[in-house]
């Protein structure tokens, strides 16, 4: 998570936003270029967000992103028949790869991965997908 202290008395439409923004994404940037020298210039849209960008689209205090290992939820299970949770609060946590996994785990405890695919083939069959 980046610290909230250096955000939160920030401005969204302000320069010094826009350029800390800018500034702290460098570090990503040179990641990425260390690996594909050119990527700044294959970038159609660049889109930098910061936590005050998580607190406010994403509801998160302090712009939290994900849970601490330790209160991740176990299953998206709950007491409401038929609600099933997932997200990057259940486990495994944080990153796209982790809420897809916990997306078709909760898709899994809803319908078998066997009438998944049964009702995929129908799908095809019909020309729908």
């Amino acid at each position: 998570n980046e610290p909230y202290d250096i955000w939160k008395n920030l401005s969204r439409s302000s320069p010094e936003y826009k350029a800390l923004k800018t500034e702290r994404a460098e570090v990503l940037w040179r990641a990425v270029e260390s690996i594909i020298p050119d990527a700044r210039e294959r970038v159609v849209m660049d889109l930098i967000g910061s936590p005050l960008t998580h607190e406010r689209f994403l509801r998160r205090p302090s712009g939290t992103y994900g849970s601490a290992t330790e209160d991740y939820l176990k299953d998206g299970s709950t007491p409401i028949s038929n609600l099933v949770l997932c997200g990057d609060g259940i486990f495994p946590g944080i990153g796209v790869p982790a809420v897809a996994l916990s997306g078709a785990s909760a898709a899994n405890s809803m319908v078998s991965p066997l009438k998944q695919w049964q009702t995929l083939d129908e799908l095809k069959q019909k020309s729908i997908i």
